[in-house]
């Protein structure tokens, strides 16, 4: 795809990649300065979990290979169980 030259135009590349990936999670698009890209890492992917206070509560590895689908699901567990805890 063409490098999008609004944030319009990333948008609607973003939804042609979910639809045609079938990804069915919230997914965040950067602005065009590419921003969060900078401030996490993530090119070319980064997988993190961030808790309810914003905090990072898994960082991966550069993907594709640099992360564990087994470490990043024991940190979402984790993290809501801490934030089940807090609610009681």
């Amino acid at each position: 795809m063409p490098q999008p030259r609004s944030l319009a135009e990333r948008n609607a590349i973003a939804s042609i990649c979910c639809a045609a990936l079938e990804i069915s999670m919230p997914l965040l698009v950067d602005d065009l300065d590419d921003r969060i890209d900078e401030t996490y890492a993530a090119f070319p992917d980064r997988l993190y979990v961030i808790d309810r206070a914003g905090r990072v509560a898994y960082k991966g590895g550069r993907g594709p290979f640099g992360f564990d689908p087994r470490d990043m699901e024991t940190a979402l567990i984790l993290t809501l169980l801490e934030d089940r805890e807090r609610a009681f």
